[in-house]
């Protein structure tokens, strides 16, 4: 089963939204709720509290535009690797998967993968907690073929459960 993915700003910033909703939902929770400084700025410049209105009118779409500035960055730190703009060739097999382009030939079993996110859109592929492979559905011929690296990947790599809490 193989697949071709581009290192792209397209597929950095669908795997950085992926991994803060797998990784970090809480974050995603509160980045909307961080909109609701602006009504709360605006009504307390209207009762008369000048800084606390200001500071609220401006820390709100700040917060909220963090996500943004973060993929910015990533983008911008992502232009200087020798992967920028290219081809990587997936190939998927029991073992694990080999991965290849202009640069580079790396093989990776299944045991390296710590963790797996799938979604309807893509494929993450953890290495370690914050480092992670992206496959994009549409880097796949087909749909039965994503689906296919799907149900191999669910069955290869497990979901990281947190541990009981001991007494």
């Amino acid at each position: 089963m193989t697949a071709i993915s581009t290192y792209d700003p397209t597929t950095l910033k669908l795997g950085a939204a992926l991994h803060m909703r797998h990784r970090h939902p809480v974050f995603v929770m509160f980045r909307y709720l961080y909109l609701a400084f602006i009504p709360i700025g605006a009504l307390l410049l209207y009762l008369g509290d000048h800084t606390f209105g200001f500071l609220c009118l401006m820390i709100g779409p700040l917060l909220f535009l963090r996500k943004i500035f973060w993929q910015y960055r990533l983008i911008q730190n992502s232009k200087t690797s020798p992967q920028a703009g290219k081809r990587l060739h997936w190939t998927f097999s029991e073992k694990g998967f080999h991965q290849k382009s202009d640069q580079h030939s790396s093989d990776f079993t299944w045991e390296q993968i710590t963790e797996r996110h799938l979604s309807p859109k893509a494929i993450l592929l953890y290495l370690s907690k914050e480092q992670y492979f992206v496959l994009p559905r549409s880097s796949f011929e087909s749909q039965e073929l994503f689906e296919k690296v799907s149900q191999l990947v669910s069955e290869k790599v497990g979901v990281i459960q947190s541990a009981p809490l001991q007494k």
